[in-house]
């Protein structure tokens, strides 16, 4: 059987003439190193050579050129910082001690090619405007995120060894589901050798029957690649956390031959994800409306821990969302997993962000480490689209198309995008003016797509996390340079969205959150309200902050939320109950919604399960809490996978009788409807609030 020396620990560490130790894995800046280039690390093993059996060093992640020496002789080179490689080094090492050294090179790219020419692939490792530095041609490659930051470790192999398995379930168009798992299977027999391969599929997280397959097959020297396939009639299907149940199954499968064997394993889903000839997207066979957001989770990956990973798979599921977009980068095998776990699907972008050159040498690159991508995510069902490139600007028609056709001679079954375009970014309030004719616009425009993919406001985190931030200075005035240095946009946020500065940080705290807070539930409500005609699917921008600073996200660096967290949570609720307020302010007195109460309500439901007898509260309450209006009513039905209005003019329960109006003694200030939906037993289906300001009527203020 394989067997595993782990290296992971202290490394020898020479870079920029110092010479020192370092922990792996570690991208290098979180290890104190903060520089660009080239450092040497080195380590000594032991290993019990046996002659009858196969070495290599594998690497999980090497960020981003890696020369790898055994003995002072080279085993390999590699380029790519998420990709996992390795080297064959049986004739390199001996019985006992050895040495293994590694060069490794994370560059800054020239000025003068960066950004628009850039030939790192690293997406927004490298370039983006919510990392440190933001997008400044001087400061916007600081913090290098080179360093071995994932694991090494020798792997020892018999005459033979399962590499790797790609499992392929897929519905046929007799109704029947068959898993296909293709086995890269290597022979280092210098002879044909006859093999036995015992496979199984079992239910991993679910009760069920254990499915054997066995087959009798040949292998000839060198790389094998072996088919096994078996037909499932009525299998559990992987479904969004919104939907179903999220069953995975184990593929456990061994090989021998020649003496030996090899095992491998690993998890699955079957599902089937695709875009239907009316746009819509479909989930084994049934619509679904894409709820989404984008996520950066940090910008240095050995710092992503299991917890830290638990912890954000938790936060896109409390917000209500079943879609998540990895944002022009590829993070690490754990996460995609925990959401394979939690039901959530991953749009899955390629690590290309804005402006690459556009030599057969770059695109030549991107094509292998695409394939790369892939395969190395492929068993995945979290993972239901790939995504070539995020908003191209300089060579999207010549890069693009090339990078999609390479991805699907990997994976034929999954959906695969060139690009999210500027066509799928909409910034209403944010990059332009929020007025009817530029929102009507950003709709017209999401015609083609048929889908939004960033939408959203900066927003600063919370006093703590500001203070954290702003540590050596700057924090209060602000020190608009290093503002923007962490990600703070000036122009947009005094200028466009108008937010006030306020006497005190306290204050600029809860405007700016107030905002981005209000601008998200706004858009997001917009959107849902146009579902199927204008777009099959919204995916805010973005999550989480990727390290400590002021950006879009909703929730902090230290991960905490932001008040558009808890506004995104309600806007994305799966059952979604909405009033048209009409006006935001309105006088004593004054009428709210045009006098009428349930004739302005309406009910978005994603799911596939009609919502009956459903009871429907509205209270209104003053700024101190206090109500002044509290009535009930039966919604009849709320369709499935529809836009309902039940009390529309016209329908028996459409008449108010109550003419509806703000109190002419009461409290000015904000006052808050409160809708709850409720089933006829009594359980809270879902909630919703709208705010609006009371002011004094003009007799009164004389």
């Amino acid at each position: 059987m394989d067997k595993k020396t782990v290296l992971n620990g202290r490394w020898g560490f020479a870079g920029r003439g110092n010479k020192t130790t370092i922990n792996v894995p570690a991208n290098w800046y979180l290890e104190g190193r903060d520089f660009a280039g080239e450092a040497v690390y080195s380590r000594e093993f032991r290993i019990k050579k046996r002659a009858d059996r196969r070495y290599f060093i594998c690497f999980k992640g090497v960020d981003y050129f890696a020369d790898v020496y055994i003995n002072s002789k080279k085993a390999g080179a590699h380029e790519g910082y998420f990709q996992e490689f390795r080297f064959d080094i049986t004739g390199l090492i001996k019985d006992g001690l050895n040495e293994a050294r590694v060069a490794v090179n994370s560059p800054k790219e020239d000025i003068k090619i960066w950004p628009d020419k850039k030939i790192l692939i690293k997406g927004i490792f490298n370039h983006h405007d919510a990392r440190p530095g933001s997008w400044d041609p001087r400061y916007g490659q600081d913090r290098n995120t080179g360093g071995i930051w994932n694991d090494v470790y020798i792997k020892e192999c018999a005459a033979v060894e399962v590499e790797r398995v790609k499992i392929t379930p897929q519905l046929k168009s007799d109704g029947v589901w068959n898993v296909t798992a293709e086995l890269f299977i290597n022979n280092y027999s210098q002879s044909y050798e006859d093999a036995v391969i015992e496979a199984a599929v079992s239910p991993h997280n679910f009760k069920g029957k254990r499915i054997k397959i066995s087959k009798k097959t040949g292998l000839t020297p060198g790389l094998n690649r072996v088919i096994v396939s078996r037909d499932m009639a009525s299998p559990k299907l992987w479904w969004t956390w919104d939907m179903g149940a999220r069953n995975l199954y184990s593929f456990d499968c061994a090989v021998e031959a020649a003496g030996a064997k090899s095992a491998w394993s690993d998890t699955f889903g079957i599902r089937e994800f695709k875009r239907g000839g009316d746009k819509c997207w479909y989930l084994n066979g049934k619509r679904i409306f894409l709820r989404g957001s984008n996520i950066i989770p940090v910008q240095f990956l050995s710092e992503y821990s299991d917890k830290m990973i638990k912890r954000d798979a938790a936060l896109i599921r409390e917000a209500n969302l079943n879609m998540i977009r990895v944002h022009a980068h590829v993070n690490r095998q754990e996460f995609y997993r925990e959401l394979d776990r939690e039901g959530i699907m991953v749009w899955q972008d390629f690590a290309l962000q804005w402006g690459y050159e556009t030599s057969g040498s770059f695109m030549e690159n991107a094509s292998s480490q695409i394939k790369d991508m892939v395969n190395l995510f492929y068993n995945r069902p979290s993972i239901v689209l790939w995504c070539c490139h995020n908003e191209p600007w300089v060579n999207e028609k010549q890069l693009d198309p090339v990078l999609k056709k390479r991805a699907a001679e990997e994976d034929p079954v999954r959906v695969i995008e060139e690009a999210s375009d500027f066509k799928q970014h909409h910034y209403p309030g944010w990059y332009y003016d929020y007025t009817g004719a530029n929102t009507q616009q950003s709709l017209e425009t999401t015609k083609t797509p048929f889908i939004v993919t960033e939408y959203g406001a900066q927003a600063l985190p919370c006093l703590e996390t500001m203070k954290k931030i702003f540590a050596g200075g700057g924090l209060w005035p602000p020190d608009w340079k290093k503002w923007a240095y962490h990600d703070f946009q000036y122009e947009q946020t005094f200028n466009i969205a108008g937010v006030r500065q306020g006497d005190s940080i306290e204050e600029f705290v809860e405007n700016s959150q107030q905002y981005q807070a209000a601008l998200i539930k706004e858009l997001t409500e917009l959107y849902r309200l146009a579902r199927y005609q204008y777009l099959n699917g919204l995916l805010h921008f973005m999550m989480v902050e990727c390290w400590p600073s002021i950006t879009w996200a909703v929730v902090d660096y230290y991960r905490l939320p932001k008040k558009g967290f808890y506004a995104l949570k309600e806007a994305m609720q799966p059952i979604y109950p909405g009033y048209r307020l009409m006006t935001k302010k309105i006088s004593k007195g004054g009428q709210i919604g045009w006098g009428m109460l349930w004739r302005m309500m309406f009910f978005i439901n994603d799911t596939h399960c009609a919502v009956k007898n459903a009871r429907v509260k509205v209270v209104i309450t003053d700024g101190a809490g206090r109500a002044y209006f509290n009535k009930s009513k039966t919604a009849g039905i709320i369709e499935a996978d529809s836009i309902s209005t039940p009390f529309e003019a016209g329908s028996k329960d459409s008449k108010d009788n109550d003419n509806l109006k703000v109190p002419e003694k009461c409290a000015a200030g904000t006052h808050t409807i409160h809708i709850t939906l409720a089933s006829a037993k009594g359980r809270v289906i879902a909630s919703n609030s709208y705010s609006f300001t009371v002011t004094e009527k003009p007799d009164d203020k004389s």
